[in-house]
């Protein structure tokens, strides 16, 4: 696997010390036999090498004379790559077209019309919520607080719809 550069995000009231302290220590190359504590008998320095291994070969970072460094960068959330908005922002897009044409034709004699998605008014709601929830976060419109309480709520909400047309 090619390296991947794991971008941290930080909080951009950091001062420059700070944020260059924490630069350092995570871009500071550990020993492979310092990577696991060996100290508490539970691993041994074969496993220690096993894991910088396989934290290599899943691209986190690299081992290199008996090293391993990580590859990390520091990002404030606004300065964090669109990859995932590269994808979300337009499937977000879709599945508000996909509802607003449901709900120009949902009845109460037709409350699940067919679309083009095929799924249910209740799933397709709560995939839009989803969606829009993944978008907010990775666009830094909500907090990380806000992430974690918002984004179990929101999958379950998805999970219930699913389940009641799936048993």
């Amino acid at each position: 696997m090619t390296n991947l550069t794991h971008h941290l995000a930080v909080s951009g009231t950091l001062s420059a010390a700070a944020r260059e302290a924490l630069n350092d220590h995570l871009s500071a190359p550990c020993a492979v036999f310092d990577i696991l504590e060996q100290d508490s008998g539970t691993w041994t320095p074969e496993d220690a090498e096993a894991a910088a291994r396989e934290l290599e070969r899943h691209g986190y970072g690299t081992v290199h004379d008996g090293h391993f460094l990580f590859a990390i960068a520091l990002r404030e959330p606004p300065q964090l790559p669109t990859d995932h908005l590269d994808e979300l922002v337009p499937a977000l897009a879709l599945v508000d077209r996909v509802f607003d044409e449901v709900m120009q034709q949902r009845t109460e004699a037709t409350p699940n019309p067919t679309n083009a998605l095929g799924v249910s008014f209740p799933i397709l709601m709560q995939l839009q919520n989803v969606l829009r929830l993944a978008v907010y976060g990775q666009q830094g419109k909500l907090t990380h607080a806000d992430m974690v309480a918002q984004l179990p709520d929101v999958a379950t909400m998805l999970a219930r719809a699913i389940r009641a047309e799936v048993s």
